[in-house]
């Protein structure tokens, strides 16, 4: 399987990369080619006219579009290339369908997946945070409950049939909510702590959302682990619990790959040093914040 030179996406058949290098390579080659077949096209209109009776030099191109029209293409190529390069990439696609596809190849082969994931833009890294901060708040609430919300109860409560009619089904919707602003705030402090010890301890200059999109990534099979573990509420607590357990170790493991992978001049001892550190100061600032 081919991979972009510049971003290591893995591409399919036919297919080419949209990463911003990608694509400023791509147009400066066009422009190469366009520039070379005006050229191309003039001397040929000059060589025809042996005898010189035309005075202007003329090239095809100026020749079939107005200047008007030549100034309406200029703006709307450049808004085009701003929109790319903010974005970071266009998804042929589409957001949703790409996001998807991202999530399964990376679960397919997940350690593989850490040490080249290719190009996620800001929208993909915050839809994680949110998804796994959501899941995270909702398995919590159900250990937390100490009793099983299997479907049937949540639909009893959604037609007003249980006791708690839809106090359930409100309490469910409101810690989805909390949850997913929640993981987005957790996500800046556990990428910003790392980011600060990649800055200042390993001394690297790597740009901070080009930093986080490893991080983003280790907790995609902990969210899918948690994920799972709310569909099947009807489990016990202590069982969730567990199966939580296990999500957070296979985030710590894939932690673990993505910084040394990030550090990869360093020594492996002291990439496992400052994870620690890192996961210090986290739970730290986690835990002081549970007691205010």
């Amino acid at each position: 399987m081919r991979s972009c030179i510049y971003c290591g996406r893995d591409l399919e058949k036919g297919e080419v990369c949209n990463c911003p290098q990608s694509a400023a390579y791509r147009a400066a080659k066009e422009k190469s080619s366009q520039t070379k077949s005006e050229t191309k096209e003039s001397h040929k209109s000059y060589n025809s006219n042996p005898y010189r009776t035309e005075n202007s030099y003329r090239t095809g191109y100026a020749g079939r579009e107005s200047k008007f029209e030549r100034v309406k293409t200029r703006f709307h190529t450049k808004r085009a290339a701003k929109k790319s390069t903010r974005n970071g990439s266009v998804n042929p696609d589409g957001f949703v369908r790409g996001f998807l596809r991202y999530i399964a190849d990376f679960i397919k082969s997940p350690v593989d997946k850490i040490t080249n994931p290719g190009h996620i833009g800001k929208a993909s890294i915050m839809a994680i945070a949110a998804l796994q901060g959501a899941v995270l708040w909702l398995c919590v609430f159900f250990v937390m409950r100490g009793g099983t919300v299997s479907p049937f109860k949540l639909l009893s409560s959604a037609m007003g049939l249980s006791g708690e009619g839809y106090g359930l089904v409100g309490m469910i919707i409101l810690i989805i909510l909390s949850g997913a602003l929640s993981g987005i705030v957790l996500f800046f402090l556990y990428s910003g702590i790392f980011y600060f010890i990649n800055r200042f301890l390993m001394r690297l200059r790597t740009p901070y959302w080009q930093f986080c999109v490893r991080l983003a990534c280790t907790w995609i099979p902990f969210t899918v682990v948690c994920a799972i573990g709310a569909v099947l509420s009807v489990l016990s607590p202590i069982t969730l619990a567990v199966l939580m357990l296990c999500g957070a170790v296979s985030a710590v493991i894939l932690s673990y790959e993505a910084l040394k992978t990030e550090w990869i001049s360093q020594p492996a001892g002291k990439v496992l040093y400052a994870m620690i550190l890192g996961y210090f100061v986290f739970f730290a600032v986690i835990c002081h914040l549970l007691l205010i």
